[in-house]
């Protein structure tokens, strides 16, 4: 292996730990043994094999619970391992991602729908729900945000949640849920909870906002079939979810009026973030099988990497990945610091944790793509694993309200300006 592919060399030091190393190391020693082998298994194979992608999922999802990955996030109170680090979190979806992308989502949504709890302090629901994801055991949960109408307009901290049409009433010591979501990961399939992005009353903007934290064998709780997709085909199981009369204990709702919608915000920062890091990981692995291919493939009897044009293309892919890594890295150090930088979802983090988004996707789409290119029809295979991140990878590309959201959101971070007023400031 390269140096400049090593650990030691893709993650700078001044945001890394030694124990971060060795973290990251574990993990892809586990990625390069077990995922990498696996990787189109993951798919079902060409022809889509459900009970061979289940098998394998399963398989690889077991090995990363017991190498500690899925609680190695939670406090050691409920369990886990009791790593606070962003930095370290992101550097680890980023190793997961380089094997597969629907894998490394999976882990990080886990650590993902939890998130409100930790951020209001609420002990009560982390023991409830956080303590079972910190088993022997692989397990999934769900964050339930968009909706038919879309999901942009509810990330937007411009509208204030006034389009969220899934509502939560009041009745005694019980919220009752009435609504529709569709798109979020582990729909009809998560076992731990449904954290759902709802409202108690529209008209009051931030005010109504709610998350309220939802058992899945609750009653009235419903889903769709799953949404038959171009990439994550059955590693990232998405679904319509059907809210009717659905009833949980008033403690469930995360925090309050307006606390709540701070916290949405600070997940959809950190999603964005470790959306970033994923891309990155995608985009470093296309980039080592192009690296690879173009070492053995021949053009008049030299290496294709040792000739101008295509050693500029890997050049450029290399500079992406690094810029993009490099920043993914700042901006988790950032989080990590909320006493210098104030909280992931404030206007000014909101707006970095987007464009570090934006521009990893990006890069990851451009990668792959490019790798592509460098290896013709062969990068166009199957066997060949490019064309499977180029498939996957889009997806990041979309997901939290797409390129053009994180782009608003990173303006957002220089001026304020709102849709509703029909004007800017």
């Amino acid at each position: 292996m390269s140096l400049m592919l090593s650990p030691e060399m893709k993650y700078v030091r001044a945001m890394a730990t030694e124990e971060d190393l060795r973290i990251v190391k574990a993990v892809r020693e586990y990625v390069e043994r077990e995922v990498v082998p696996r990787r189109i298994d993951l798919d079902g194979g060409w022809h889509r094999d459900e009970k061979l992608a289940r098998k394998t999922f399963e398989k690889l999802h077991k090995g990363l619970v017991d190498l500690g990955v899925q609680r190695a996030f939670f406090p050691k109170e409920v369990g886990g391992l009791g790593i606070r680090s962003t930095v370290t979190m992101c550097m680890v979806w980023e190793e997961l991602a380089r094997g597969d992308i629907g894998l490394a989502a999976h882990l990080s949504i886990l650590r993902w729908v939890m998130a409100p709890a930790f951020i209001a302090r609420r002990k009560d629901l982390i023991e409830r729900f956080a303590a079972k994801i910190c088993d022997d055991k692989p397990h999934t949960a769900c964050m339930a945000i968009t909706e038919p109408a879309g999901g942009t307009n509810i990330e937007d901290p411009t509208q204030h949640g006034r389009t969220i049409a899934t509502r939560a009433r009041l009745e005694g010591d019980e919220w009752v849920i009435n609504g529709h979501k569709i798109w979020p990961s582990g729909a009809g399939v998560a076992d731990v909870v449904y954290c759902t992005v709802c409202t108690t009353d529209p008209a009051k903007g931030d005010e109504g906002i709610a998350l309220i934290y939802v058992p899945p064998d609750t009653p009235g709780l419903s889903f769709g079939k799953p949404i038959e997709k171009m990439g994550l085909c059955w590693t990232d199981i998405n679904a319509e979810i059907f809210y009717e009369d659905v009833r949980v204990p008033k403690e469930f709702r995360v925090a309050g009026p307006g606390e709540d919608a701070k916290i949405l915000h600070d997940i959809i920062a950190g999603g964005r973030l470790g959306t970033a890091a994923m891309a990155v990981g995608a985009a470093q692995a296309a980039f080592e099988i192009a690296l690879s291919f173009t070492k053995d493939r021949e053009i008049a009897g030299k290496p294709v990497r040792e000739r101008s044009l295509h050693a500029s293309i890997l050049a450029d892919m290399a500079i992406a990945i690094e810029t993009a890594r490099a920043y993914y890295m700042q901006v988790a150090w950032m989080v990590d610091h909320p006493q210098l930088y104030g909280r992931p979802g404030s206007f000014a983090m909101l707006a970095k944790c987007s464009a570090a988004k934006a521009y990893a996707c990006d890069v990851a789409v451009m990668v792959t793509n490019k790798a592509m290119e460098l290896m013709g029809s062969y990068g166009y295979a199957e066997a060949y694993h490019v064309e499977k991140y180029l498939r996957d990878c889009k997806i990041l590309q979309l997901w939290l309200g797409g390129p053009q959201r994180a782009r608003l959101d990173t303006a957002l971070g220089y001026y304020p300006f709102e849709w509703s007023s029909g004007r800017g400031k």
